[in-house]
């Protein structure tokens, strides 16, 4: 059975090319386009990783780890961020709850590598 990976971001490029790159892990990807929309989702479906951007409308990628680290279901959803932004650039206590962190520009490769080791097995 295919695992499913959640991914929010507000760029529709973004998230066709993620898609693209996925597609290969042979894993579902379900695309909204912020964090409000993912956190709807995550309430009502299961999903075994999260990939979010940080920047988005609504709902940010910080908050939007918050919020998912408070559902009982979700508290130990493994995520990922994947941001133009490094990780020095953002408070250690908001990154809590954060699995692994790529910077855009990814490389395909980097990418899947990380989504295969941040699913669950």
């Amino acid at each position: 059975m295919s695992k499913t990976v959640l991914h929010a971001d507000d760029s529709a490029s973004v998230r066709r090319w993620v898609a693209e790159q996925l597609a290969a892990l042979d894993v579902k990807v379900v695309s909204v386009a912020d964090g409000a929309a993912a956190l709807e989702i995550l309430r009502e479906s299961p999903c075994d990783l999260l990939l979010t951007d940080l920047e988005m409308p609504n709902l940010d990628g910080l908050e939007l780890v918050a919020a998912v680290r408070d559902l009982p279901t979700h508290r130990f959803l493994p995520v990922l961020v994947l941001s133009s932004r490094q990780p020095a650039d953002v408070e250690p206590e908001q990154r809590q709850g954060v699995t692994g962190w790529l910077v855009k520009p990814v490389e395909p490769e980097h990418l899947r590598r990380w989504v295969k080791r941040a699913l669950p097995r």
